[in-house]
């Protein structure tokens, strides 16, 4: 097997036993996260706009990879209930979550996150109800150039890349929660495998964000 688990000093990592991938550690102490967190509005993150709700929704993350994104919501006082299907990132995200829990300046942001092992095609029943649903398939990115950096190169390598959006828009209705925000490349304009046309969409620097709403 290519990819595995390994404790390190900074944390366990997701390690390429071929030796060309750097580990992967999540760590949401870093310097660029401090930075951006500091900076957080509705005006500055495009997700926060997306959500489209005062501090303190419910929000559920239905495809968590490295947490980011609901790190970003829950710094802006939102509660994000994350679901990972993959085991091995689980283990990654929830090792992450443990040691900020004991830095005193992300405490307050760790107490609002909550990461599952589940896949989200299914209806996670805990989270019905929510008032948004965010998923990012990792839709591939077809120009090279355009490739994520780093630990997203790492992630998508692990992963593979792509996904069916119906499944979790269903899931999302079935739940009850109305509003599901789908991140896609900025200039993919392909049309999505059977799932319908966003409500509307928000246009970032390298990402999009579309918006549908779930018939309740």
């Amino acid at each position: 097997m290519r990819y595995g688990l390994k404790a390190l000093p900074t944390g366990l990592a997701l390690v390429d036993h071929y030796g060309q991938k750097p580990p992967l550690t999540v760590d949401y102490g870093s310097p660029s996260l401090r930075l951006r967190q500091k900076k957080i509005s509705s005006k500055g993150e495009l997700l926060i706009r997306a959500v489209k709700e005062k501090p303190g929704a419910r929000v559920l993350d239905m495809t968590a990879g490295l947490g980011i994104d609901a790190l970003i919501l829950a710094s802006y006082g939102h509660h994000v209930m994350m679901l990972e299907r993959s085991k091995t990132v689980f283990l990654l995200v929830k090792d992450a979550l443990k040691r900020a829990a004991q830095d005193d300046e992300l405490q307050p942001v760790v107490a609002r996150l909550a990461i599952h092992h589940w896949d989200s095609t299914s209806p996670f029943l805990p989270a019905k109800g929510f008032d948004a649903a965010l998923v990012d398939p990792m839709f591939e990115e077809k120009k090279k150039s355009a490739l994520p950096p780093g630990n997203m190169q790492m992630l998508q390598a692990f992963l593979g890349q792509g996904a069916e959006l119906q499944p979790f828009l269903a899931a999302a209705q079935a739940l009850g929660i109305r509003r599901t925000i789908v991140k896609r490349p900025r200039l993919d304009r392909a049309p999505l495998v059977n799932a319908p046309r966003p409500v509307y969409q928000l246009t970032g620097r390298s990402s999009r964000l579309d918006v549908f709403f779930n018939q309740v």
